[in-house]
């Protein structure tokens, strides 16, 4: 009975309960697309992490030995110490090493790897696609290494016949391009080694023990677990490392924060769902105050009334939950292959993956929804008084008395909110902080935003009707004197719209908050990139003593300038401590600093814009560019952060302690410059928090003869190269040319900054395509609630059509209240939501020591504007394209 009483309401009110319907389904097909596809990706990590670390779970070196700089050892002696380790399944030699190889007269550097292709196979860690078939005197070329090379290449006094194609490795770095892979057998004769090896590879015996896809940190632990066992087998003469392990903990810091965010979207988009039902039954509960009454009176009870407003909300979110799912499905199944396909995997390299945990948090979530959104309304169905019900006077809902001694519930609900928020403040974000989890950090600091982007939200929804007046004020010359009309009607009923307003200025404030906070991070990023890179490029430099590096570096065509510096590694290979103490003539403070001996030429090569001084100005460069490096004292530039420790201004004397190993020197040093931020020297802060681990610039005249015991291996540095033509175009080149042959990391402004365009842009649209979802949610309870005003002022539209308002006028008049709604609400959150952004933004960059550039997301921002108006043009026309066409009697008699 009660479910056919249900079904007939719905039919009466055919549009309200559609969009009902339709909000629902938009909103789980939105939640299980997020949750499928992120429980998808974490499925296939094991796969998609071999993308980046290779295939395989163990690699095994000799201690101190790297890919560029292998040192061989005897497999028999590690296979015998691992035989019995249950852990591993087994191990497959690899020989490599970085060589010369001439082709047609042009010599070029590679990777040179030998494998046993039978050994890699069997265990399952063959990482070449495709799978060469290697024979004796033949090789396998990269793909951008067999365009450039003839037949046949030369490495050293060997002549090796080219054989196939590369085109993807899951061996070493990905960086590395140019590569030549060889048997095992051949690789030995051309790299002369009879017997030993550089690397064993090896696969553990049950990877479904090690990798459990919904619990990456135990997967991990698991992995270092077997590592463990296994370098207490090998004793300290080898190093291990587990690839996957590392690649698995780097993603889980990735997805974890990425997760948080996409799910509190999902959270937001079921709260906007959950008003929309609210609003929906609210408007039915006010329309059927007589109904329930006559029903009570012919025997319905209280109970009886609740139960129906229960069923209506829960049969409308049945009929939109299942079809939600499937459809979520279905987007969840081409996501994944868009994303396989930027992994460079393929569309069916991430399967769809639904666990039974996720269809019931998307199936609770929304009875959830249906019964939270219910509840108020259905308690309010069944507190009026059948005489208060019956009155043929009453308009609206009754208003119940407020007896004396009630619970306030202003007060009750302003005090729970202000305790939830003070205690996750004081007892939660601490204990994240504590625990170093950046996906509990990130997921608690997300959601206390959201929480505050929710207060702002509601200010803004609170300060509604002024934004409203401006609106129309702005908008009233396109709806003529409907204008005047709308802004009466909005006043009207401003309880009722006071949830459509809300809907509309939380979808629009949390996407425009995402939005913000990507496009001000992103423009913050561009003036990070200047400061990191410090010039057109910055090449990390290995041996900064090589002889032949610089020369080469500036002898390429379109490198303008190249000044270099040169610094201590704070420990060698051997363990031998290289530390700098710089302190104040009377020894009161001393700190741990780094000192830099720079190139004559650093003033003409270093990016001027970023460089910020406290004290001095250009001329310090000159004052050190021009120590001739046996004075008294030497001219430094140190960093604001080290000033402040020490206490120390623009001429001060400072005392430099060199502690090479077990030899010691003493420089004084004046200070003719203090810097807060110097590009390309990552150490140069202003924070006296920061001051250890500081900067200071010495000239390199100086700079050598305080080091000139430290052996050429404690050394390393960094080049900055100002560039006359496209950096892109050079840093390809350095890249292609010298990366190999000298251990160089090249950085190109002009790229990272193109990567961060990019970026700013993709999101842009990504987070326009969430807006549209968003607002479309809302949309359908906008377009309920003026089909509901439809209906209760289908008089007022006969009379006003009667006395000779058209058609286009009454069109004009509804259009112009559904767009101010929605307008002045999406303006009111996409303001809130870029202010808050806008300050954790700040906040960011002054921890970081960067400036904010501001930004608005404009793209967004337009978005917001077209899709609001657009939205309000359809909620009017939906509901009112029938009863506009209708006469004025059949108007006045009822027919909608």
């Amino acid at each position: 009975m009660i479910l056919r009483y249900v079904l007939r309401n719905f039919a009466r009110r055919k549009t309200r309960a559609a969009m009902a319907i339709l909000g629902v389904f938009c909103t789980l097909a939105l939640l299980t697309a997020v949750q499928v596809g992120l429980e998808s990706v974490a499925v296939s990590y094991i796969d998609l992490v071999s993308l980046q670390a290779g295939k395989a779970d163990i690699v095994i070196r000799r201690e101190g030995s790297d890919w560029f700089r292998a040192e061989s050892f005897d497999p028999a002696q590690v296979e015998k110490s691992t035989k019995a380790n249950p852990h591993l399944l087994g191990l497959a030699p690899r020989l490599m090493a970085v060589r010369p190889i001439t082709s047609s007269g042009e010599q070029r550097f590679a990777v040179l790897l030998g494998i046993d292709p039978a050994r890699e196979k069997e265990l399952g860690i063959d990482g070449l696609t495709p799978w060469p078939a290697l024979a004796p005197g033949t090789c396998a070329l990269s793909a951008s290494l067999a365009k450039q090379m003839g037949d046949s290449i030369e490495i050293g006094e060997a002549t090796l016949k080219k054989g196939p194609t590369i085109e993807r490795q899951l061996v070493f770095p990905q960086h590395l391009k140019d590569f030549v892979v060889m048997d095992l057998a051949t690789a030995r004769s051309v790299l002369s080694e009879p017997s030993g090896v550089h690397f064993l590879a090896g696969a553990f015996r049950d990877p479904k023990a090690y990798y459990d896809a919904r619990d990456l940190r135990k997967s991990v632990l698991a992995l270092k677990t077997a590592g463990e066992a296994i370098a207490e087998d090998l004793g300290g003469d080898f190093a291990i490392s587990l690839p996957k392990a590392e690649a698995i903990t780097h993603f889980e810091q990735v997805s974890g924060p990425l997760r948080a965010v996409f799910g509190i979207f999902a959270l937001v988009a079921l709260a906007i769902t959950a008003l929309l039902i609210y609003s929906v039954l609210s408007v039915s509960v006010e329309e059927r105050i007589r109904e329930h009454a006559i029903l009570r009176t012919i025997g319905a009870r209280r109970s009886h009334i609740f139960a129906l407003v229960i069923l209506e909300s829960t049969a409308l979110c049945l009929i939109g939950v299942l079809p939600g799912v499937f459809a979520g499905l279905l987007v969840a199944r081409g996501i994944l292959a868009l994303a396989g396909l930027a992994m460079g995997g393929g569309t069916g390299a991430i399967g769809l993956e639904l666990s039974g945990s996720t269809a019931r948090f998307c199936l609770g979530a929304g009875a959830l929804v249906s019964l939270a959104s219910a509840l108020l309304p259905a308690i309010r169905s069944t507190r009026w008084r059948i005489v208060d019900a019956l009155d043929p006077m009453r308009r609206g809902q009754i208003a119940p008395a407020v007896s004396e001694g009630s619970v306030s519930r202003p007060l009750l609900l302003s005090g729970l909110a202000l305790s939830a928020i003070s205690g996750t403040v004081f007892f939660l974000l601490p204990n994240a902080v504590l625990s170093g989890d950046p996906s509990l950090i990130g997921g608690v600091a997300l959601a206390l935003l959201v929480v505050i982007l929710s207060g702002f939200t509601m200010i803004a929804v609170a300060a509604g009707p002024l934004v409203e007046q401006g609106v129309i004020l702005v908008l009233g010359g396109l709806f003529g004197p409907a204008a005047e009309l709308a802004g009466r009607n909005l006043s009207r009923h401003r309880r009722r719209n006071v949830t459509t307003s809300m809907m509309f200025a939380l979808s629009v404030s949390f996407v425009l908050f995402l939005s913000s906070l990507v496009a001000l991070f992103s423009r913050t990023s561009l003036s990070f990139i200047e400061r990191k890179v410090g010039s057109d490029l910055r090449i990390t430099i290995a041996d900064p003593h090589d002889p032949e590096l610089l020369g080469e570096l500036q002898g390429m065509i379109g490198v303008e300038r190249v000044a270099c510096a040169v610094h201590l590694r704070s420990r060698s290979a051997e363990g031998i401590a290289y530390d700098v103490v710089a302190s104040d003539l009377v020894g009161m403070k001393q700190l741990w600093v780094v000192p830099f001996g720079v190139d004559p030429d650093l003033e003409e090569t270093i990016s001027p814009r970023p460089v910020q001084w406290e004290e001095g100005d250009a001329a310090a460069f000159r004052a050190v560019a021009g120590d001739p490096g046996q004075g008294e004292a030497a001219p430094t530039i140190i960093s604001l952060s080290m000033a402040r420790h020490l206490d120390l201004r623009k001429g001060s004397l400072i005392h430099v302690s060199f502690r090479l190993g077990s030899e010691k020197s003493d420089l004084r040093a004046r200070v003719v410059g203090i810097a807060s931020s110097l590009p390309g020297f990552g150490n140069f802060r202003a924070r006296a928090g920061n001051a250890q681990g500081s900067g200071l610039l010495l000239s390199r005249r100086t700079f050598d003869r305080m080091t000139r015991s430290a052996p050429r291996e404690a050394f390393e540095g960094f080049a900055l190269a100002k560039s006359t033509q496209d950096p892109r175009t050079i840093a390809a080149t350095v890249r292609d040319r010298l990366s190999l042959q000298h251990r160089l990391g090249v950085e190109c402004a002009a790229e990272e900054k193109r990567e961060a365009e990019i970026l700013y842009w993709v999101t842009q649209v990504l987070f326009a395509m969430l807006l549209v979802v968003a607002v479309t949610i809302a949309l359908f309870g906008l377009v309920a609630s003026m089909a509901t005003a439809v209906i209760e002022r289908r008089w007022e539209v006969g009379v006003l059509k009667a006395v000779g308002l058209r058609r286009g006028h009454l069109f004009r008049m509804f259009a112009a209240e559904a767009v101010t709604l929605t307008v002045s609400s999406g303006l009111l959150g996409g303001g809130m939501g870029f202010l808050l952004a806008w300050l954790f933004v700040v906040q960011a960059a002054l921890l970081m020591e960067i400036p904010v550039t501001f930004t608005l997301p404009w793209l967004t921002f337009l978005a917001t504007f077209l899709v609001c108006s657009a939205a309000g043009i359809l909620a009017s026309w939906l509901p009112t394209r029938r009863t506009l066409r209708r006469s004025v009697a059949e108007i006045l008699r009822g027919g909608v």
